[in-house]
């Protein structure tokens, strides 16, 4: 009858050491999966940052270029040469809307109207 009990406390120890050892190794792993997750977001960032820098990049060397540099003054600001002329188109104006008539409340809604004030 020793020998069972003896061989159940040894599996409980047994199970204990193994349970205790998963339990210790479960944090860093953890902690592994949490920081690949953290690394695969900042690459991602650092990815969507990286064309944004390229799109800027691009866009300061266009900006060096008297060509292009010239379109966008023309364009934005209105510069001409001198002896062109310059014309600018205005749009009419949009004629004000009517203001709105009062409409005509059938006698139902006026006597709702007067219960309402009424009861107020």
């Amino acid at each position: 009858m020793a020998r069972p009990l003896n061989l159940r406390l040894r599996a409980g120890i047994l199970g204990l050491l193994i349970g205790s050892l998963a339990l210790t190794g479960l944090a860093p792993v953890r902690q592994a999966y949490y920081q690949r997750e953290s690394i695969q977001e900042e690459e991602a960032r650092l990815k969507a940052l990286e064309e944004v820098n390229a799109k800027l990049e691009s866009r300061l060397l266009r900006l060096q270029d008297p060509a292009y540099m010239e379109k966008l003054a023309r364009e934005q600001l209105g510069v001409v040469r001198p002896g062109e002329t310059s014309y600018v188109v205005v749009p009419r104006p949009i004629p004000a809307a009517p203001p709105p008539q009062p409409v005509e409340k059938s006698w139902w809604r006026q006597a709702l109207d007067w219960f309402a004030e009424l009861v107020s």
